[in-house]
């Protein structure tokens, strides 16, 4: 009679590590959304945001958890937008800096 209080307790761990484990993945893509517009250098934040964001959604069992994900997903996705706007508007220059690195070396 003891083995099913066992089951039921493992049951009980196994959800609640699910649970965290979807928990701080939405957490760490939404923190990374955040900290992606610190730096405007690269967009690897961005992409890496959006795919925690996406391995925290697939895990997501709270309303929390998925308004987080969402959230990175939608920050990190204005920071590419952001980054790929700005290239474009100053590719002159950036042609001009790369040319100028290249002399240097």
């Amino acid at each position: 009679m003891r083995e099913p209080a066992n089951v039921n307790a493992s049951e009980g761990g196994a959800s609640a590590l699910a649970r965290g484990r979807g928990e701080g993945l939405a957490m760490a893509a939404f923190a990374l959304g955040v900290v992606s517009f610190v730096n405007l250098l690269g967009a690897e934040k961005g992409v890496l945001a959006i795919v925690l964001a996406v391995l925290a959604l697939r895990a997501a069992k709270t309303d929390r958890a998925r308004w987080q994900s969402w959230t990175a997903i939608a920050l990190a996705a204005v920071y590419i937008a952001t980054v790929v706007a700005v290239l474009v508007v100053f590719h002159d220059r950036l042609n001009q800096l790369l040319n100028l690195l290249k002399t240097l070396a």
